[in-house]
């Protein structure tokens, strides 16, 4: 067990630390933990000597610390000894912020899309079991805007990617659903310039008609049928690479 009376000095970038975004404030002291490679156990400091080396007022130091303790990554002990010190993540604490850490650990969209296509097969499953009428309609409308939206590239990629997140919503695997949904956010957000539009108009006309068929075959709760088109999806997005 580490020594939780034992301070050792963190260096912190002194031009990251005037940013007052208590956002920023989380996304640094999260670096520094890995950077650094701090066990559980580790102490920072207390609250006045973080304010004091980042620079920030005592309300962004206080909002950054309430997410950093929802997250799993902080724990905060009162009294002589105390302050804030690097808390015992659970595994699955540590693989959501190592998803968060993608960017930054420099994933690119063809690593995410070829997870994407190895999970898109259980998603599809899960999704024809679980269907509910809610999802039966959300699910026709998201069809029909694929279909009017299709003659535009970037619209109809959009639609894609929201037909996509939205059959992985109904999977009650909530390792499953939330692993997808951050990949799909991310190259959405992040990567969506690097799947251009003279990419997606390749083998356009099967990309709609298998995506159409996907979600058909969930609408009616076939699970065969929404597992061959998982498969065929499969198929013609590593042909496209």
């Amino acid at each position: 067990m580490p020594n939780a009376d034992k301070v050792t000095q963190v260096a912190f970038d002194r031009s990251d630390a005037r940013s007052s975004i208590a956002e920023t404030l989380v996304e640094r002291l999260e670096n520094a933990i890995r950077r650094n490679h701090l066990a559980p156990g580790h102490r920072l400091g207390t609250k006045d000597e973080l304010r004091q080396q980042f620079g920030v007022a005592p309300a962004t130091l206080a909002e950054a610390i309430r997410v950093l303790r929802l997250r799993g990554v902080l724990d905060v002990r009162p009294g002589p000894g105390g302050g804030l010190f690097v808390a015992e993540q659970s595994p699955l604490v540590r693989l959501g912020h190592d998803m968060l850490q993608l960017g930054a650990d420099g994933a690119s969209a063809k690593h995410c899309l070829a997870v994407l296509d190895v999970l898109d097969q259980e998603v599809a499953l899960d999704a024809a079991a679980h269907r509910t009428e809610q999802d039966i309609s959300e699910l026709t409308e998201l069809v029909e805007q694929l279909r009017r939206s299709w003659p535009d590239p970037a619209e109809a990629q959009r639609c894609v990617w929201d037909l996509h997140r939205r059959l992985a919503m109904i999977s009650p695997n909530v390792l499953l659903r939330t692993m997808y949904i951050r990949l799909v956010d991310y190259i959405t957000g992040d990567l969506s310039s690097a799947i251009t539009a003279e990419d997606f108009r390749v083998g356009s006309a099967d990309r709609l008609q298998v995506h159409v068929d996907l979600a058909d075959a969930v609408i009616r709760g076939d699970q065969r049928g929404a597992e061959a088109m998982a498969l065929r999806h499969r198929g013609l997005e590593r042909d496209d690479r």
